[in-house]
């Protein structure tokens, strides 16, 4: 009878270790994978992919040419993504900011310029238009260093996909109790497309291309996909969110949408993005001339900065230039040899114009 029992609970025990195993095996396999907290976290391992094309910003003519610069009249019918109503105004939480400028890339063979003044302009007007504060904004750019005293001689961080994914991950943990802050996330850089196993059910999907290291070693790239971009960003605690993606084939990184999110994309899903050949100012002051893309010019150069886009009265007498303005300014004045193949879009779920 002893040895009955013993062996009953025996096959107990093994049986539950069976169970366990199994279900472990199948956890492994079915749960998605689970976002890192603390400062040392590292972001997930770059899904599975296939058939990957970087697709590489093209060189344009020189800045301004192909296009009339001027403020849009209000009283011109056409349609636009901005309504004129000003929406839920002003986010009465904190603001925070990830701001990604790629020109110098790992090596030499993706490069796009001397250095990049798509962030920096960026930077610029969320802290001096904006509001923002700076040490809430997430500066990422080429190697890494330091603005130059125009700017404050903020740090910048390396661009690895590491780095980005810490810095969402940062915020999101002080905004997950606050739905009424305010985030924007603005990209401006090459784009690649393959066949990832990113959890959506596209054929081909679309990425942004960032630094696989800090370590400068030729072809060192890696990419950020649409669908693990969304992963990162869906336990936000507000819906207030910016996208801007100034690359190629940005038209594909929508999955980001969502209620109470604008996402702004420099072009459509299957073009290519242009950056002007010639640099055009030293945004920083650091004695060094900054290239543009063209999308990014007028959206946050002209657009923001220099008040372009300000074509409706949203706020009487104060400069209020809201995010669909600056949209429908960059997309109106893409230099016309450009405009078939180049053409911005939009996703806008939030209820009228959203106001930084």
């Amino acid at each position: 009878m002893k040895r009955k029992i013993n062996f009953l609970l025996a096959s107990i025990v093994m049986f539950g270790i069976v169970l366990s195993l199994a279900g472990t095996s199948l956890a492994s396999q079915a749960a998605p994978v689970e976002k890192q907290q603390g400062q040392n976290r590292k972001a997930p391992k770059p899904i599975p992919a296939s058939n990957i094309e970087v697709v590489k910003k093209v060189f344009s003519e020189d800045m301004g040419k192909g296009k009339d610069k001027g403020k849009p009249s209000p009283s011109k019918p056409e349609s636009g993504a901005a309504t004129g109503i000003l929406g839920d105004y002003p986010a009465t939480g904190n603001k925070y900011a990830v701001v990604i400028g790629i020109c110098d890339y790992p090596g030499t063979a993706y490069d796009l310029c001397e250095s990049d003044g798509d962030s920096l302009h960026m930077y610029k007007a969320l802290i001096e238009l904006y509001g923002y504060k700076a040490e809430n904004i997430m500066l990422f750019k080429d190697g890494g260093g330091f603005t130059g005293p125009a700017l404050g001689n903020v740090a910048y961080n390396v661009p690895t996909r590491d780095n980005i994914y810490n810095a969402i991950m940062d915020i999101e943990e002080d905004t997950a109790l606050s739905p009424d802050d305010e985030v924007v996330f603005f990209f401006s850089g090459h784009g690649t497309k393959g066949m990832a196993a990113d959890g959506d059910e596209e054929a081909i999907d679309e990425a942004i291309v960032v630094w696989n290291t800090e370590n400068d070693k030729e072809g060192d790239i890696t990419y950020i996909w649409d669908g693990e971009l969304k992963n990162w960003f869906s336990d936000f605690g507000t819906a207030r969110i910016v996208f801007v993606f100034d690359s190629c084939l940005a038209g594909g990184m929508n999955d980001v949408a969502s209620d109470g999110r604008v996402v702004n994309m420099a072009t459509g899903e299957t073009q290519s993005a242009y950056v002007y050949s010639t640099a055009g100012e030293d945004v920083d002051g650091d004695g060094i001339k900054d290239g543009e893309g063209v999308f990014s010019r007028y959206f946050v150069n002209e657009g923001m900065l220099q008040g372009l886009a300000d074509k409706y009265d949203h706020i009487i007498d104060i400069p209020d230039v809201v995010v669909e303005e600056a949209f429908d300014y960059a997309k109106a004045n893409i230099p016309s040899y450009l405009k078939v193949r180049q053409k911005p879009v939009i996703s806008d779920k939030f209820d009228n114009d959203l106001l930084l």
